[in-house]
């Protein structure tokens, strides 16, 4: 058997066809995988990885930030623990090493599993491939019992379920028999040394624990990376898991527009059909992000940065015109808090993306229609600045507004921008028909 061809590049694996492709069309079954799949998604924040590719070659890819790819299978075992025969037919490593044949290219490789390890010698134990493989990354020699013995496994359940990029063998020898390589395809030793090498074991909780294990270690911490309300992480994470299961559902029979035949033939091609097909399988980083902004709490926090703000740039115009409307002392300096609350609490809330600016210009018209709203019907009254300004703080809250802003916002953000607004000389506190 020759040995995986390691010289090229790491070049996406988009223009090889999956050997089993049937993991999308029955994957709402696998929630399990979905929820590990998240957890690989917010590691990529932390990690600055590039994007995970779900149902692709492997349960999902992993595309590093160092421009690696891994392939990435996920066992759950609903009781005992693996032991080394098992942890390569039940547990997926036979397959995953055939993939990982198949490829060639220096892919890593990945198992996630619940699953204990069995110390039981037969020939080696599966714990002596978690302690090579495993998160402590032991300091164990790699010996060449070892390699037999998982080339051996490999090739039995070959010869089981046809692997397409493993020889076969005349006759499988007794377990006991692993260690030695007489038999052994030409090159099967070094590439089983090779893939151990390659190989990183990941242990996760049990069904029953794996939402808050991924909610508490992941989730939570990147929402505090980013300032934001943990107590969005419940709403943040199931919008992530919808898209993981949308991508991993890929939608394969939907056909292309017809305008895109038209105007870019390559969709047609058996390349770009794959490239179009694994980008809808694509989760990229600003994807994740997006999941994390989206989302909103009934009731957010007044201070995000849990102190109180500092003095904003500007607000002179701010005074004189409170001035003018006749507002006291001690209003103009509530009127001043507000609006350093709102150019401290601002950047703290916003996502980064687009829709940020959408959501502040909406926020803006809504307050200047509110605003022209008052004009109206506090026309000729006396003390007008004042009856402008309770009312400016009675009516402008989160829950009058035409849309909710899928933002952590508070009312008291609201009415620190209307008073940004005004230092910008977009409306004054004076009956502008009492002075005419």
């Amino acid at each position: 058997m020759a040995e995986p061809d390691i010289a090229n590049g790491p070049s996406p694996p988009s223009v090889v066809v999956p050997t089993d492709d049937t993991g999308a069309p029955t994957s709402s079954r696998y929630r399990y995988q979905y929820q590990l799949a998240a957890a690989h998604c917010m590691s990529m924040l932390r990690n600055d990885g590039r994007a995970v590719v779900c149902e692709w070659h492997a349960d999902f890819l992993l595309h590093r930030a160092d421009g690696q790819w891994e392939l990435v299978s996920v066992k759950h075992l609903d009781e005992g623990s693996w032991s080394f025969s098992k942890l390569f037919d039940d547990g997926g490593l036979a397959l995953l090493f055939d993939t990982w044949i198949g490829l060639k290219r220096p892919a890593g490789v990945r198992l996630c599993t619940n699953g204990g390890f069995s110390t039981t010698k037969s020939p080696i134990s599966a714990r002596a491939i978690e302690d090579v493989c495993g998160e402590q990354l032991a300091l164990v020699v790699i010996s060449d019992e070892m390699c037999c013995a998982v080339a051996w496994a490999v090739l039995k359940v070959a010869a089981k379920n046809k692997l397409d990029n493993l020889p076969s063998v005349e006759k499988i020898p007794l377990i006991a028999e692993w260690t030695s390589p007489d038999g052994l395809p030409a090159g099967m030793m070094d590439a089983a040394r090779e893939f151990l090498q390659s190989l990183r074991i990941e242990k996760f909780p049990a069904r029953q624990n794996i939402h808050d294990h991924v909610i508490r270690r992941y989730v939570e911490p990147e929402l505090r990376k980013l300032g934001r309300d943990t107590r969005t992480a419940d709403v943040c994470y199931e919008r992530l898991l919808t898209l993981i299961d949308r991508a991993s559902r890929d939608n394969d029979g939907v056909p292309l527009d017809p305008l895109d035949r038209l105007t870019d033939p390559a969709t047609m091609t058996l390349s770009g059909k794959l490239d179009e097909r694994m980008q809808r399988r694509t989760i990229t980083m600003e994807q994740v992000l997006e999941c994390l902004a989206m989302a909103h709490t009934d009731v957010a926090p007044l201070l995000p940065a849990g102190r109180r703000p500092p003095r904003a740039p500007g607000g002179r115009k701010l005074t004189a015109k409170l001035h003018d409307g006749g507002i006291s002392d001690e209003d103009k300096q509530q009127a001043l808090d507000l609006r350093d609350l709102w150019h401290d609490s601002w950047p703290r809330v916003t996502t980064g993306f687009p829709q940020d600016i959408e959501v502040e210009f909406a926020l803006e018209q809504e307050i200047l229609d509110l605003v022209r709203t008052l004009r109206l019907e506090l026309a000729g009254q006396d003390r007008y600045g004042v009856r402008f300004m309770a009312a400016l703080h009675q009516r402008l809250r989160l829950d009058t507004l035409r849309g909710r802003p899928a933002l952590p916002l508070h009312d008291r953000h609201l009415v620190g921008l209307a008073y940004e607004l005004s230092d910008q000389c977009r409306f004054g506190f004076v009956d502008e028909g009492a002075a005419q």
